[in-house]
């Protein structure tokens, strides 16, 4: 806070320092506002850090909380530059024998011929036309014109025309001054020379080539004034031949493709148009430079596929010269095929045959990878053994997940002893509480498990056990045993995530949604004489109330969203004799699920414990931030306020003093009157 004023001219008061003091004074409520809301901030952060950790454990029971993706199998090869395998939880441990009679193959075929540089010009041919007139001299006269003159257009079929190529009247023309009339014409349509004059055995003839090359037309030329020039007029006088365009055009997985060249393409270029297709279906071009002392290069094409289906055919609409010739021009260095296996012997005197060499449906939940073939008539083993080290270091991580968790909740909510100190969160109860639910799940049983009936129902059993401090510790050497004696038990107790299971025969658990509640339920079925259901009602173990469930044929479905079995789906079958049949039925969650659920609950957006402490910090903080706003807004008013009074107090004795200077003049003027 500051304000313009002037220290004590005539009082001598210092009020710059007398204001600072007093609104330091007054300020002593702001001050200790900003420290209570610095206090709100570190709970915040506190509360952030304690997150962190939930989140964490939270993670880690996503990943436990179904035992399918718990069990890990190692799958080992007894020769792997034959073949490789990976295998998923599923797989069932044994021995494998595999023969590999071939390998799967991409086509792969070679331009036989080659070309002498890999920037030899593959090229296509412009429309021409050739004057069969042909003269010795090309200066000489070839023709003169009658005393109309003749004016001619000539055109390459959709080229722009080259019109009024004009002979004057009465004149004489040599095939040079004929060939640049033409090109005068030319030039200025197009941009280019249409006509040349060029020698062939001692004679000179007149060409007419088109600007663009591939099939544009032939050339027609048509008199539109004067008379008719024998030598130019006759279509007889002309050899004619339409451009072609270079094409090469090539069958790969029933796509067929046709990539044109134009004059000029080279090789290289044709490399580079195959591979840079934008509906390519599948094929690489490439070079091979196989010199044979004249550095010829040979183009290679290759599938990128596997299997016998997916063979490159040349089509014969290839205008290429030296490429459209499948029998002669191509060699088919490796043939498209099938990869073809033998698993324990079967199919006797056959092969199972798949297009790649990565294989995952022979084996249930196994991906062969083949590299190389067996001998005629051996395999090599494929070994699945199961593997529990993965399950060990999940648990491992959730005793050290868990008990990071105890130590930051300690360092916020606890007392140290040797600092005598508390944390910041101490006397709070919604953080100790989660810890206290942490505890109750973690100490108890399974939810839906029962005693005497699952192989484990608890952690400690397994070896997960709290130690004096509150804290976790896993003996690895009861997990071994436990695993020993039955691993399907461990798996159930750590990720059973909505399987079930009843104590009837004829009642029987089919299925659950992972928002179905564990625990045990009672159920009971009534048919009448034809076996046909006619009610289902079920109810939570203890409760006195039954609830509906609606049937088709023989399959009960809990649909009901208020109810905690919504999604549990059963099935009843009569047993030909009673009217009613009762069952029990559990539904079971593993502690990697009941851990989830729990911190689900705690993190849950609006209505998690951690939302609501967060929230409740930040009002704190909030309500301080408004009542600093207010109280910094009216201590500004003061000081400005202050200030003024002390203003107004030195104006007031600034007027004082002059009145005083005033009277002592008046005395003194007084006084030397007297005298």
């Amino acid at each position: 806070m500051s304000g313009l004023g002037m220290s004590g001219v005539f009082s001598g008061i210092d009020t710059d320092t007398l204001v600072a003091r007093i609104m330091a004074i007054n300020t002593r409520p702001v001050a200790m506002m900003e420290i209570r809301k610095g206090t709100w901030e570190e709970k915040i952060s506190a509360v952030g850090s304690i997150e962190s950790r939930l989140l964490q454990l939270k993670s880690l029971a996503d990943q436990l909380r179904d035992s399918d993706t718990l069990v890990s199998v190692n799958a080992s090869s007894s020769n792997s530059t034959v073949m490789t395998a990976t295998a998923s939880g599923g797989a069932i441990e044994g021995k494998y024998s595999v023969e590999i009679n071939q390998l799967a193959a991409g086509h792969r075929m070679v331009h036989t011929d080659g070309l002498a540089t890999e920037n030899t010009t593959l090229g296509s041919s412009k429309s021409t036309a050739l004057n069969a007139n042909s003269m010795a001299d090309a200066g000489a006269t070839w023709f003169t014109t009658s005393a109309n003159g003749a004016t001619y257009t000539f055109d390459f079929g959709d080229e722009a025309d080259m019109t009024e190529v004009v002979f004057a009247a009465d004149t004489t023309y040599s095939l040079n001054q004929v060939a640049a009339l033409i090109n005068a014409r030319s030039q200025a349509v197009s941009g280019y020379d249409a006509a040349v004059v060029e020698e062939d055995a001692g004679q000179y003839y007149l060409r007419m080539t088109a600007n663009d090359p591939g099939p544009v037309g032939e050339l027609t030329h048509t008199l539109t004034a004067g008379d008719a020039i024998a030598e130019l007029n006759d279509a007889a006088d002309w050899t004619k031949t339409d451009g072609a365009s270079g094409t090469f055009v090539y069958t790969y997985n029933g796509v067929t493709r046709t990539i044109n060249t134009g004059d000029g393409t080279t090789l290289s270029d044709l490399v580079g148009l195959i591979n840079n297709d934008a509906e390519n279906p599948g094929v690489s071009a490439s070079l091979l430079q196989y010199d044979g002392g004249n550095g010829v290069y040979h183009l290679v094409l290759s599938g990128k596929t596997t299997g016998e289906d997916y063979d490159i055919t040349i089509e014969a609409d290839t205008t290429l010269m030296g490429f459209n010739d499948v029998g002669g021009n191509w060699t088919v260095t490796q043939q498209a095929q099938n990869a073809q296996v033998r698993v324990d012997g079967f199919p006797a005197g056959n092969w199972i045959e798949r297009s790649t060499n990565t294989i995952s449906d022979i084996i249930p939940d196994v991906t062969l990878t083949l590299v190389n073939t067996t001998a005629t008539g051996e395999s090599e083993m494929l070994t699945l053994t199961r593997s529990t080290s993965d399950l060990k270091s999940d648990l491992e991580n959730l005793v050290a997940i868990y008990n990071g968790l105890v130590d930051t909740v300690d360092e916020y909510a606890g007392y140290d002893e040797e600092t005598e100190t508390s944390g910041i969160l101490q006397g709070n109860a919604s953080v100790t509480s989660i810890l206290t639910q942490m505890r109750m799940i973690l100490s108890g049983t399974a939810a839906g498990f029962v005693a005497g009936t699952d192989a484990y129902t608890m952690f400690s059993e397994i070896g997960i056990e709290f130690d004096a401090e509150g804290k976790l510790e896993l003996d690895t050497d009861t997990l071994d045993d436990a695993i020993e004696e039955n691993f399907d038990g461990v798996l159930s107790l750590i990720g059973a995530l909505s399987s079930g299971t009843t104590d009837d025969d004829y009642i029987k658990f089919t299925s659950a949604e992972e928002s179905t509640e564990a625990g045990t339920y009672e159920i009971s079925v009534s048919f009448n004489a034809a076996g046909e259901i006619t009610q289902a009602l079920i109810r939570t173990k203890g409760d006195t109330v039954w609830r509906n469930a609606t049937w088709d044929g023989s399959t009960i479905t809990c649909e009901d969203d208020e109810n905690p079995e919504k999604g549990l789906m059963f099935m009843a079958a009569w047993d030909g004799v009673s009217s009613t049949q009762t069952a029990e039925l559990r539904v079971l969650r593993g502690f990697a699920g009941m851990i989830y659920d729990h911190m689900d609950t705690v993190l849950a957006d609006d209505t998690g414990t951690v939302f609501l402490m967060k929230e409740g910090f930040q009002n704190q903080i909030d309500t301080l931030e408004n009542s600093i706003e207010a109280q910094t807004k009216r201590l500004e008013q003061q000081e400005k306020h202050l200030r003024a009074k002390f203003a107004r107090l030195e104006a007031t004795l600034a007027k004082l003093d002059a009145q005083r200077g005033a009277v002592e003049s008046l005395l003194q003027s007084l006084s030397t009157n007297n005298d």
